[in-house]
């Protein structure tokens, strides 16, 4: 082995390992930040979509109320005055956002559904005594609270078969319940689109 060689293999040698723990380092700081912006971008986008189910929770129990709660509502339930009640409550879905608005009496059968078309337009879909499919309506009868908390679920609307996010709340009527409106968003334009920003 002449001298030159022996002289140059040490500092190739150090040249080689400087060069590998060099790419090592910069690849192991490169992948922690790509870790880092992506956990940052999975969060976010976690406290995006919470806000906007918190909104959409709210809006429904709004929405929910005014029709609930608009006067003589309760009354035309008990009376099981469909006429009155579909005078009183198609009106009130009609300046709301509600996509799918459904009123059950105090034994869970169906006394109006509503669904609002994508011109604005709202469809009579009543099945009239047909009963509720929601567990969430069945556990409101079974409280048999006026001041039951709001029950919320995903499901399908029997009628339309799209996903909606459904809000119910009782109806109170001389200090009990005579019945439940559900109120319901549809998933694909009411929650994704605002959410994601999907163009559909």
């Amino acid at each position: 082995m002449s001298i030159r060689f022996k002289v140059i293999l040490p500092y190739l040698l150090l040249t080689l390992l400087v060069a590998v723990t060099g790419v090592f380092v910069v690849t192991r700081l490169v992948s922690k930040s790509l870790e880092e912006r992506l956990s940052n971008q999975l969060l976010e986008a976690g406290r995006v979509v919470s806000d906007e189910m918190a909104r959409k929770e709210t809006d429904q129990f709004e929405d929910a109320r005014l029709v609930a709660f608009t006067r003589r509502f309760g009354e035309a339930l008990k009376a099981e005055d469909e006429v009155m009640l579909s005078g009183l409550a198609k009106p009130a879905a009609g300046g709301l956002n509600v996509e799918s608005l459904m009123v059950y009496d105090a034994q869970g059968f169906e006394k109006l559904h509503t669904i609002k078309q994508s011109n604005g337009e709202i469809q009579d879909v009543t099945q009239p005594n047909k009963p509720a499919k929601l567990s969430i309506v069945g556990e409101l009868l079974a409280e048999n609270n006026p001041d039951s908390t709001p029950k919320r679920m995903l499901a399908k609307d029997p009628v339309d078969e799209r996903y909606y996010y459904f809000t119910a709340i009782p109806v109170p009527f001389e200090n009990g319940v005579v019945g439940i409106v559900v109120t319901g968003t549809s998933l694909a334009v009411g929650i994704l689109v605002p959410m994601f920003g999907l163009g559909l």
